[in-house]
């Protein structure tokens, strides 16, 4: 998997820059409340399902460390890279891990989520799991 990282975002140069960077804040904020149902139609359109933010923070990302079950469920099944990592090299499983949220780490580990990635500490979703003491998250992950 690639650890290259998004590029440090500038300052628009104009107005339709403004409004992009505007948009795209409102489809993070999207995912950030769950709003699976006003994504679709976006995704839909075509704006792209892995969009990230300048920390390198996916929608997937965003509605995981948020709880929304069924976000993080469309974004899947939108084609969702559930491995994609952050800036620190976090994925949504190690995200997901930390909360103890075993409600998530079922559809992203069956979306293909990697159990063995590590974030750039050398940590796994275990290892989070582990230092949260997030006991459920521990046990469906120890398998």
């Amino acid at each position: 998997m690639s650890k290259q990282q998004p590029g440090q975002p500038q300052a628009p140069d104009n107005q339709k820059d403004e409004d992009a960077v505007a948009f795209a804040q409102g489809i993070f904020e999207l995912a950030r409340n769950g709003a699976a149902g006003l994504l679709m139609p976006l995704l839909g359109a075509g704006v792209p399902v892995d969009i990230r933010t300048s920390e390198g923070e996916s929608l997937l990302m965003l509605a995981t460390a948020n709880d929304h079950t069924q976000t993080v469920e469309v974004l899947l099944e939108q084609g969702a890279n559930p491995n994609l990592a952050d800036n620190q090299g976090r994925t949504p499983l190690m995200i997901a891990a930390d909360n103890n949220a075993v409600h998530l780490i079922e559809p992203l580990l069956k979306a293909g989520a990697k159990l063995e990635l590590t974030d750039d500490r050398g940590t796994t979703a275990l290892d989070h799991a582990r230092a949260a003491g997030a006991e459920s998250a521990i046990a469906r992950l120890s398998v």
